[in-house]
């Protein structure tokens, strides 16, 4: 399936000040690990730049289609590169680099480079089976006999999720499941989703005949109890049945190139503000370095720090690649009339503006964060293809991928969302932009005011004003950017997903979806799935000090026997997690752990945002601050102070409950709050564990 040329690509990365010798990943569809070695030098020959970002082709190699799955044989796509591999040196190609490397581009003469093979990431992605899906000489059954440990791990993390989503073993490396890439084969966008209706529909019934029982055996001695867990169980049950809605239709895009002799000039705008001069240079580099011709590119650097070193950088840029008009571009101050916009969004208007007035003939605008550099090569091509194919889209979203610890331990990848529910939002033009990997018509940009002002982050708040105009979107699975680095630290990440949080609370306060015009009703009921989201913290706040209060008091919210118990409740809870199972298809187990882990973790940080929003009012914001693109590590105790009081809590209620009841522990011991007690912890456990992730202590 792979016809085109195959990639080498290394990127030169700024220094972190925790250890950079930890395992890092550059993982866009295809899951690349990355070896981080030295922070990347100066090179005295090219004026004081870093090493620039290189993108070597590499002879062809063919995979035969007998090797691939069924379910991917046959498959007849506009374009094929879904699974193009970028098959990378390995480590004993990699020790052979000539001293010298030729920076090839397909529209542009080369430049040389001195190579330092010891400050560069190397993306080693030699094998095409992923270690988790390799296919093992004993079987699952000689395992157990063998290798007992190892095949529960085996059943229980890949033979059974794989069982219940369908995965096949190149979903890994796909930018889709298969199951959605074969939407493609006749050009039927739809992605087929029995498995969602079905389920879904099981869930309806069984809600309708879990809840009314709940009601009637609610504890009517202990309505403060009772009342509050209800009410949450409900909120669960109608955030559930919104997503079974939003999530009934999926749709993928076939992907058309953009013609190769005709393509369009492009304004690529790289807002930043104190990021490392090296990791902008990376970023500009790489969106030189992909499928696009150099002189068909205004990169436009809008510093709003105004630092002489970044101004440097940007004119060094421009002596190297003559090719290409790469501006350095000064926003107005902070305070000054004229600057429409107090962070990010007046750094972006105003970049917009001198486009307008300087390049009037650029009919598309890209925006990139700082440190966000190319995921697909393919990327413009792809972006403005599908722009030229249907002039009635506003803007386009690609997904979003970041270099990670091992493990994403944060889960900063998302990949839930970009590679499943945007698929959602495609089918009900409810795609919102996420700041990078994304590009605007700017005639449409234009119509809607530019980028608004009125929310803390432009990019969400922009999509939303665009569909109330009635505009389209779209949403392609291609890795459109891959961020440098992302927030691995306890301040960080709350920082970031708060004020993720906080935006989307202020739309929902003051903007309601189901009061502004405009929006058709799958929108709204996309954007009430989101809001409704960060709210379900307070009924999750709820089931989280239940157990607390049972096992110490002995007061229950409902009172029933463990077999009605068991019949009503067990089905509900499990039609749920089947539900999320498949419809979080594209992700592994240990994946949809860890984002659930960091769920239940940032609850009462998502409680505060909420707070927040509805304390500013509909006039007022909180200052913006810009994520920092540093990590650093520590122990951040007091971060996690309210998760630790409660595992504590929910800890001593179980170790009390068994003592109270120690002579007869399986007869009267409360098991079942024991299980949701221990089940709680094991989720908590996970923020807290990681309050002092990448923190080594020194030894003497």
């Amino acid at each position: 399936m792979r016809d085109k040329a195959i990639i080498r690509a290394r990127l030169t990365m700024p220094s972190r000040q925790r250890d950079n010798k930890r395992s890092s990943k550059l993982t866009d569809w295809r899951e690349t690990p990355v070896h981080i070695n030295k922070p990347a030098q100066p090179d005295p020959t090219t004026d004081g730049l870093v090493k620039p970002f290189q993108l070597t082709e590499m002879p062809q190699q063919n995979v035969s289609i007998n090797s691939l799955p069924k379910s991917q044989a046959g498959l007849k796509l506009e374009d094929n590169s879904l699974f193009n591999k970028q098959r990378l040196p390995n480590e004993a190609q990699a020790n052979v680099i000539s001293k010298e490397t030729t920076f090839r581009h397909p529209r542009t003469e080369g430049l040389t480079h001195p190579q330092h093979s010891d400050s560069m990431p190397i993306i080693d992605e030699e094998n095409l089976e992923d270690s988790s899906f390799e296919t093992l000489k004993t079987t699952t059954v000689k395992m157990l006999a063998t290798r007992s440990t190892q095949a529960v791990i085996k059943l229980a993390t890949h033979k059974i999720p794989a069982l219940i989503t369908g995965a096949s073993r190149l979903d890994k490396f796909a930018t889709v499941p298969s199951s959605a890439v074969q939407g493609l084969a006749n050009n039927n966008t739809k992605v087929s989703n029995a498995r969602v209706r079905i389920v879904g529909i099981i869930f309806i019934l069984v809600a309708a005949f879990y809840l009314p029982w709940l009601f009637y055996v609610l504890n009517k001695q202990a309505l403060w109890l009772s009342i509050p867990f209800f009410s949450s169980m409900c909120y669960l049950t109608v955030i559930v049945v919104l997503s079974i809605y939003n999530n009934w239709t999926r749709v993928v895009y076939p992907l058309v190139q953009y013609p190769r002799g005709h393509e369009p000039t492009v304004a690529v705008c790289i807002p930043t503000y104190g990021e490392p001069p090296e990791m902008v240079q990376t970023t500009v580099e790489s969106v030189l370095s992909q499928d696009w011709p150099q002189q068909k590119l205004l990169i436009i650097i809008g510093d709003d720090s105004h630092r002489p070193a970044m101004k440097e950088v940007v004119n060094t840029l421009q002596r190297h690649y003559p090719m290409t008009r790469i501006v350095y571009h000064e926003p107005p101050r902070k305070g000054n009339p004229e600057r429409r916009g107090s962070a990010k969004d007046g750094n972006l208007n105003s970049m917009l503006a001198y486009v307008a007035q300087n390049h009037p003939d650029i009919a598309f605008i890209e925006t990139r964060d700082a440190d966000d550099v190319i995921g697909s090569p393919q990327f413009l091509r792809y972006t403005i293809g599908h722009l030229n194919k249907d002039k009635d889209v506003a803007y386009i979203q690609t997904i979003k991928d970041t270099l990670v610890s091992k493990g994403d331990p944060f889960g900063n990848r998302q990949s839930f969302f970009y590679r499943g529910v945007m698929l959602s939002r495609n089918a009900a033009n409810a795609v919102f932009p996420c700041g990078s990997g994304l590009v605007w018509r700017i005639k449409k940009l234009e119509e809607i005011g530019g980028f608004p002002t009125w929310n803390l982050v432009e990019d969400l708040y922009s999509g939303y004003v665009a569909m109330q105009h009635g505009f389209k979107n779209a949403y392609l699975p291609i890795v459109g950017a891959v961020g440098q680095t992302s927030p691995e630290d306890i301040p960080n990440v709350y920082k970031q997903l708060g004020t993720w949080a906080l935006d989307t609370m202020r739309i929902f306060f003051w903007k309601n979806p189901w009061l502004v015009k405009g929006l058709s009703f799958k929108q709204r009921m996309q954007y009430t799935e989101l809001c409704l989201f960060y709210l379900f913290s307070l009924p999750l706040s709820i089931f989280l000090f239940t157990p607390v209060i049972s096992l110490f008091t002995g007061v229950y919210p409902f009172t029933t026997s463990n077999l009605d118990y068991m019949l009503h409740f067990w089905l509900y809870a499990a039609s749920i997690e089947v539900l999320l199972a498949i419809i979080n298809g594209s992700t592994t187990f240990e994946e949809n752990w860890r984002a659930r882990q960091m769920w239940f973790g940032m609850t009462f940080v998502f409680i505060k945002s909420s707070f927040l929003a509805l304390a500013y009012g509909p006039n007022k914001k909180p200052a913006y601050k810009v994520t920092r693109k540093t990590q650093e590590a520590g122990i951040y105790l007091r971060e996690v102070f309210i998760q630790t009081i409660l595992f504590l809590l929910l800890l001593s209620a179980c170790i009390y409950n068994l003592l109270i009841h120690r002579h007869s522990i399986l007869q009267n011991a409360d098991l079942g709050s024991i299980f949701w007690a221990t089940l709680f912890m094991g989720l908590l456990a996970g923020i807290i564990r990681r309050s002092w992730f990448g923190y080594q202590i020194k030894k003497k």
